[in-house]
């Protein structure tokens, strides 16, 4: 059953962010096998692509390769990047899929919408037309690549508000991990986490409502409202 972590009056809410990995797609299981396949390929190095979905799940891409290289004392080649880019690019065109329920919930929840992601532009562009998610968006779609921000900074949060034209204080933000979560937390802004495995954190500051179920959202969403 969804549950709110944090008392606080309820806002109305008048604009919906989502992330796009592990929020809309079911993307980091493929991304985490993604960086294990490459250190493997490279290095002869076997990494658990659960344990380093579970350990960055949310985070920065670099941070996280930086650190497994530390790690396993291991170069990263140039181009190890682009590599893992066009891997991921034919794996989500082959494999990915929406998150179960979240095609009716959009469709259901009669707000302005927008993603709002901690991946790069064309990945984003690759994981929404692959699961066929990017006509709900059309140009609403932003990348913290492209303003050199990310989670948990609320930079990006902020700045999919102003796009939408709705007060940060009205948006509600459908996040999965504790990174996005604190990120919607300093945007001021209401947060729902989509959280069926048990990932996010205890956010006891935040104004945090979680779910496991994507037929639940719209129902919480007008509850906000």
């Amino acid at each position: 059953m969804p549950r709110t972590d944090a008392s606080s009056a309820r806002l109305p809410i008048a604009g919906v962010i989502f992330d796009c990995d592990g929020t809309l797609v079911d993307s980091e299981p493929l991304n985490a096998r993604g960086v294990a396949d490459l250190f493997a390929t490279d290095h002869g190095v076997t990494l658990d692509a659960r344990a380093i979905e579970a350990e960055f799940r949310g985070g920065r891409f670099e941070t996280m390769t930086r650190t497994l290289a530390e790690r396993h004392d291991v170069q990263l080649a140039n181009d190890f990047t682009e590599r893992y880019r066009q891997h991921m690019y034919d794996l989500f065109e082959r494999e990915l899929k929406a998150m179960p329920g979240v095609h009716d919930a959009i469709q259901a929840i009669d707000l302005p919408k927008c993603v709002a992601s901690s991946g790069p532009e064309k990945k984003l562009g690759v994981a929404l037309n692959s699961t066929g998610l990017a006509d709900y968006f059309g140009e609403l779609v932003f990348s913290a690549y492209t303003i050199g921000a990310w989670k948990p900074e609320p930079d990006l949060f902020l700045l999919a508000a102003a796009a939408m034209d709705v007060e940060p204080s009205a948006c509600a933000v459908i996040e999965d991990s504790d990174a996005g979560v604190e990120a919607g937390r300093r945007a001021g802004m209401r947060v729902f986490g989509y959280d069926p495995g048990g990932a996010i954190g205890h956010h006891p500051a935040a104004r945090l409502t979680r779910f496991t179920d994507f037929n639940d959202l719209p129902g919480l969403i007008t509850a906000a409202r």
